[in-house]
């Protein structure tokens, strides 16, 4: 019997070491990669190099050359960016856009409003919504609140004067955590 109880103890205790051992058997991760617009997104780069190779990213790609504000996304430990595209700025004039691009202090206020920490991917975003009877707020890099709701199955980011961008595409990996792709410029509340 008692024969029986420690050979039992012992099974249990190497088992128990194989088990919790194949948790660090693989110290890398494996890559995640999603293609979008015939672009591929991948989780072993950061957020720059993902979307430096973009056409469709060329404005905050130039943007994020600045390197204090690429630093602050990789610098993280966990974010999650909501990216514009070019096409963000079509609803302004060339005029206003050339305006909006020549001041460099808002930009970054721009970029770093739509920077949350921690990952967040869209069913987290849907899940905030729904508790929240279809609107919340997120915690940004630049220390403001960025609204969230979701109308009709679409969800949307609206800043203090109602501006609104649609999360048009969702869940892209990068080194630090996810990016979601929006079709418009929300901006943060600037005295």
């Amino acid at each position: 019997m008692m024969l029986k109880n420690i050979s039992l103890l012992l099974f249990i205790v190497v088992c128990g070491n194989l088990v919790s051992a194949q948790k660090y058997l693989s110290k890398e991760m494996p890559e995640i990669s999603e293609e979008w617009n015939e672009n591929t997104f991948t989780s072993t780069k950061t957020f720059t190099e993902n979307i430096g190779g973009a056409q469709e990213f060329t404005i905050l790609s130039a943007i994020l050359k600045d390197n204090s504000l690429a630093k602050s996304i990789e610098n993280n430990e966990m974010v999650t960016v909501f990216a514009f595209s070019d096409a963000a700025f079509s609803e302004y004039s060339k005029k206003e856009k050339n305006a909006l691009l020549a001041n460099k202090q808002m930009m970054n206020s721009v970029v770093k409003y739509l920077i949350v920490p921690g990952r967040i991917d869209k069913h987290g975003l849907e899940t905030e919504a729904k508790k929240h009877k279809d609107q919340f707020y997120l915690a940004t890099l630049l220390g403001e609140k960025l609204k969230v709701i979701e109308e009709g199955g679409q969800l949307y980011l609206i800043d203090m004067e109602g501006r609104r961008a649609a999360i048009t595409a969702t869940n892209f990996t990068h080194k630090n955590g996810f990016f979601h792709i929006i079709d418009g410029l929300v901006f943060p509340n600037i005295k």
